[in-house]
């Protein structure tokens, strides 16, 4: 067979043992996936649709594996801003908020026993590492509009 990939002669013993030592890897691999003192999936979605949709078939999946998942994070949040009588300004930002507000309502039914951390849309991309240090505080901190409506 190594002959037909190019890669020379290779005997049966040699791919015998090979084959061993990629099956003990994968299997310590398989087992630090289902240990949760070592691994934990985090789910990451938007408030939409289809990413709920497909985040509830991976947790799903995830479970079955028996692969720890307890955390959800909803990214790309809308807090738009609001006139003084509390009506959004923005009646395509208003259209979307309510979109995302029905999803965080499924998200809150569906996923009740785990962590949701809910992250805003920023003005702009984060970038460097004084931008990331800053968003990933929202991961421990929750996210304030009030205080800081641009997200930084």
């Amino acid at each position: 067979m190594g002959g037909m990939l190019g890669l020379g002669e290779v005997s049966p013993d040699e791919t015998a043992n090979k084959m061993r030592e990629t099956l003990d890897i994968v299997k310590r691999i398989n087992a630090q996936f289902k240990n949760p003192d070592l691994t934990t999936f985090i789910c990451v979605c938007i408030a939409e649709f289809l990413s709920l949709y497909e985040t509830e078939r991976l947790i799903q999946e995830l479970t079955k594996q028996n692969i720890d998942t307890h955390n959800v994070v909803v990214n790309q949040l809308l807090y738009p801003e609001e006139d003084e009588k509390g009506r959004v300004k923005c009646k395509k930002c208003n259209a979307r908020y309510s979109i995302q507000n029905k999803y965080l309502e499924q998200i809150a039914d569906l996923y009740e026993d785990f962590n949701v951390t809910k992250l805003p849309l920023l003005d702009n991309e984060v970038r460097g590492a004084d931008q990331i240090r800053r968003f990933s505080a929202f991961l421990l901190n929750p996210y304030d509009p009030k205080k800081d409506p641009s997200g930084f």
